[in-house]
This record gives structure tokens, sequence and C-alpha cells, in this order.
């Protein structure tokens, strides 16, 4: 894709390596300007910028005791770059400018949530002769490896409500989760006692927090009027068993496969008060009952290619230890 735009001078487009503008962090990204003269000009400078803006929401209190939600945005100038300018441009011809820029390895990536979102462009900035400044912006898709959350795979799972039936996940295919991977495994069943459920489902789940608002230091206990906010989105899910009764002592098996959505909105993520969590969860459907719930935590990527920079410090997913 090229974003190409004219002035009264000049035509501009801006290209990119990889050419859709996906890249991996910790790698590099290539740009080419291409600038046209429809009448002669003079570009005597000429800059490329890659640019990080951080939204996201967060309990605000006031002085009546009330919780609002409230927005920060912060806008981030992680590198720049200056290119020999071509200085004289007769009308009519065309002159290349490229460069690179190297994504930082530490995140964040790309996420879009509904609590946090993260975006990526690269700006390009030409000086013409008289002052002109000439502006183009091209979004970019950042992906990661989720190696701030690597830790999230050694969680153990976590119960609730399960006084009535107990809830086990095994021979889970991977605690790393993939774009367009399904999860596969077994989720398997005893009831302490007779329990009629209204069926059983497999969920996978993406979990948003932010633990303080800006300027306050990251505090996962900290309350919703000291700036914690929570959200959880269902990305997939799938019914195993239908609405039926469980024998006291019985085990009961149920294998599934949840489809993990080609293309993730966000890699597990933990910087700051900024975290994204994905799980898998199960959850057994009754009546007038709290609903047993066995919930494990996952590492999600976004990467689907191997990196162009550094590959022996963001080695393939596949290769995580996930026992």
């Amino acid at each position: 894709m090229v974003v190409t735009t004219t002035d009264t001078a000049v035509q501009v487009s801006v290209e990119l390596t990889p050419s859709d503008g996906v890249v991996i962090e910790g790698s590099s990204l290539g740009v080419t300007i291409r600038i046209t003269a429809l009448r002669s000009a003079m570009i005597d400078h000429a800059e490329i910028s890659l640019i990080r803006k951080v939204n996201y929401t967060y309990g605000r209190g006031n002085i009546y005791g009330g919780v609002f939600p409230a927005r920060e945005r912060s806008t981030e100038v992680l590198a720049a770059v200056t290119v020999p300018p071509p200085g004289a441009i007769p009308a009519g011809q065309s002159r290349v400018l490229t460069g690179s820029l190297n994504i930082p390895g530490d995140g964040p990536a790309s996420v879009r949530g509904d609590l946090i979102d993260v975006g990526w462009s690269v700006r390009c900035v030409l000086r013409a002769a008289g002052g002109q400044i000439i502006k183009r912006e091209r979004l970019i898709d950042v992906q990661s490896w989720g190696q701030t959350s690597a830790t999230d795979i050694g969680h153990p799972p976590v119960g609730e409500n399960l006084g009535h039936v107990a809830l086990e996940f095994i021979a889970l295919s991977s605690r790393v989760l993939e774009p367009g991977t399904p999860l596969t495994g077994v989720l398997r069943l005893r009831a302490h006692d007779a329990v009629a459920t209204r069926g059983v489902r497999v969920q996978l789940v993406r979990c948003e927090e932010v633990w303080g608002g800006p300027g306050q230091e990251a505090n996962p206990d900290a309350s919703e009027s000291e700036g914690y906010r929570h959200s959880e989105a269902v990305m997939a899910a799938v019914t195993l068993a239908p609405a039926g009764t469980l024998t006291p002592g019985t085990v009961v098996d149920l294998p599934f496969a949840v489809e993990t959505p080609a293309g993730l909105p966000a890699p597990s993520l933990s910087i700051g008060n900024l975290h994204v969590r994905w799980e898998i969860r199960s959850v057994v459907d009754l009546p007038l009952r709290l609903d047993p719930r066995l919930s494990l935590d996952l590492l999600a990527v976004t990467a689907t290619r191997q990196p162009t920079a550094h590959p022996a410090e963001h080695p393939r997913s596949g290769s995580l230890d996930t026992d």
C-alpha cells in the first residue's frame, strides 16, 4: 500500500518494507519517500520518525465519592532519522529517499482493546524552500511475542464456585495462543452431588486491567477511585454439553476445540499500569446458583512472521516451555 498526497508544488508518496506495514517488535522497518515535482521545487530537509500513541481509560474519583471513567492520551516520538534531502527537483522529475527505523522490542506493541489502545505510525516531514512544511503519516501494525507477560503461562488455574463440581483442563494443546491456531483440549468434570445444568461451555477471554491513572504507581490492589479499571471480552466460545444432570462421583471428559481469531486485537501485555491477559475459561451454567468456573492464563502472541532482526532474542512462540 502507498500513501500519496499532493501539495502545490510536489506529490509525495510513502512506501514501507514490509509493504503492508506489519512489523514485529525488535525488527526494522524500511521507509521509501517518492517526491515528484509538479513544478520546480526545492526540498532542503527530510526526516522520518516513529510515533507511538497510547490511550487508556482509568477510574477517577471526585469529592462526592463518585467514580467516573477518564481517558489518558500520550504521543511519543521513539526514533527520528534525518535523510539526505534531494535539493532542487526540476518540474516533472522525481526523487527517491530511503531510510530505516528500528522498532523497540520492549513494547507495548499494537493493542486494540476496550480500555487500552496503542497505535503506531511512521511520519515523514519535508521542508521546502520558503519554510513550507509537508507532513505525511502512515499507520503501521507492530506485532508482539508477548514477552512482557511470558510468566503468565506459569500461573496455576483459578477456580470459582467449585463446591458442587470440580473442573480440570487436561491435554491442552498449548498455553501459547497464536492467531488462527485452534486451542484444543479436554475439560474434565467431577460432580460432588447431583447437579442439574443448563449446559457447559469453554470460552476464550481477553481481560484488560489498568492499575492506576497518570502519574500513579501501578497498584493491582487499587480501588476504582484510585484508578483501577477492568474489562473482559469473550473472543470465542464453544458449547460442550447441553442441559442435563451430573451424577455424583461420575467423571465426564468433554473434548473441545476453540477457534482462535485470525487477527488477535492485542498480545499479552504487562507494562507499568497497563495489563492485557488472555485465558481459557470453562463455565458450567447452573440455574439459581453461581456458575462453577475454571480459568487458565495463556500467553497470546500477535506476531505471525519470523523477526528480521535479532532472531535469538525473539524465538518462535512454539519454542516456549508451556508445561
